[in-house]
């Protein structure tokens, strides 16, 4: 491993190859929202046991980005990737041939351990390139194109393929991506040098960073996973709600794409707390009776706001570290608040809660995660400055 042979990560294969698996890495999860409804009308569960099972996969992803961290140290990344598709790809076959919940639960794991190894992988590689920012944005612009037509056109598969041609689907595209192996690094020792805005801070303040991204995914997941549910409570027609979802993932990808124009012109620290801080303002115009408009609007800034504020938190964090471990940690702890998200929502729905509750823990997460992240910020930059 570590007398591997230097290559160009800045070179457009390698770069596309990390997109390309960090969209096939989040298949279901950037549709989440479209399968935990599928998972009520089409598996006819209830509200917590369908959050339940998306938490299942969910916690195969953050498992599997956890195991990430020591596996690449000591194996080959093409060989982590290659076993890593096979096993989405066995994960989404048994899903779509498996009879029972217990079974769904079992193959949603298994598919999301090697989701969890494919994503993870896949930020690392961008990690490594000179222009995160602006990568980890055409990565977001990439998988919001593929969220916005696949949550639109749910409703309408689960009439025709159901949930298992849609598990199918997803299955052969995941197989296919065994293709971009041959772009990938096998190890960081690829990367020439590290960013120059990287600097190595003090194990306090990288777990007060972590803390921050896991406060604001636990805060994205819990909102993510119920946003249909969310709509459909406000007007019941699955068809308006996945429109409304649609012009949502379109905003995305138009905030993944101010962030590639604005990643070199202002700091990160900012944008990335105004555009959380508004997303939060976002989630509080559901709480109450909002209308459909209302829901509308709140989701289509909010989705726009995610996506532009992504890209800015992983690149602050992963310039915290001089050796490209806290882009892998963070992306660990990015997938453990995401799968926190809809277990959190099962237990409240268990519990009595409603979707208020939920609303209210969204709106004080994304605050407060950019609240603990000035802390570490700010010892980055006075370090920066006396390098």
């Amino acid at each position: 491993m570590n007398n591997a042979k230097p290559f160009d990560v800045n070179s457009r294969g390698t770069i596309a190859a990390g997109l390309i698996l960090g969209t096939i890495g989040v298949l279901s999860f950037i549709v989440q929202p479209g399968l935990v409804q599928g998972f009520v009308s089409v598996l006819g569960l209830s509200e917590a046991d369908a959050n339940l099972l998306a938490s299942v996969e969910m916690a195969g992803i953050a498992l599997a980005t956890i195991s990430a961290i020591f596996l690449t140290r000591l194996v080959s990344w093409r060989t982590i990737l290659g076993a890593a598709l096979l096993i989405a790809a066995a994960g989404n076959l048994f899903s779509a041939i498996g009879d029972s919940e217990t079974g769904l639960q079992i193959a949603r794991f298994i598919t999301g351990l090697g989701e969890g190894l494919i994503i993870s992988l896949s930020f690392t590689i961008i990690g490594l390139t000179q222009k995160t920012e602006r990568n980890i944005a055409l990565y977001l612009a990439l998988l919001m194109t593929y969220g916005a037509f696949g949550l639109w056109g749910m409703p309408l598969a689960f009439q025709t393929i159901g949930l298992n041609g849609i598990f199918m689907i997803w299955a052969v595209l995941t197989l296919t991506a065994l293709l971009t192996l041959k772009y990938v690094p096998v190890s960081a020792a690829s990367q020439e040098e590290s960013r120059p805005s990287a600097v190595q801070l003090g194990i306090g303040w990288l777990i007060m960073a972590l803390v921050s991204v896991f406060a604001y995914n636990l805060a994205i997941g819990l909102a993510w996973a119920n946003l249909f549910l969310i709509g459909i409570a406000i007007e019941p027609n699955e068809q308006t709600v996945a429109n409304a979802l649609l012009i949502s993932q379109f905003a995305g990808i138009i905030g993944a794409l101010g962030a590639v124009y604005l990643s070199d012109r202002v700091g990160s620290y900012r944008p990335l707390s105004i555009g959380v801080i508004v997303a939060a303002v976002c989630i509080s115009l559901l709480l109450g009776e909002p209308s459909i408009l209302v829901f509308g609007v709140a989701v289509v800034v909010f989705n726009a706001l995610w996506n532009f504020t992504l890209p800015y938190l992983l690149s602050t964090v992963g310039d915290m570290d001089t050796k490209s471990r806290m882009m892998t940690l963070a992306v660990a702890i990015q997938f453990i608040g995401l799968g926190a998200g809809p277990y959190l929502a099962s237990i409240l729905f268990d519990a009595g809660f409603g979707f208020k509750e939920m609303e209210i823990i969204t709106i004080a997460g994304l605050v407060l995660s950019v609240i603990i992240l000035a802390f570490p910020v700010r010892a980055h930059s006075a370090n920066l400055k006396n390098r």
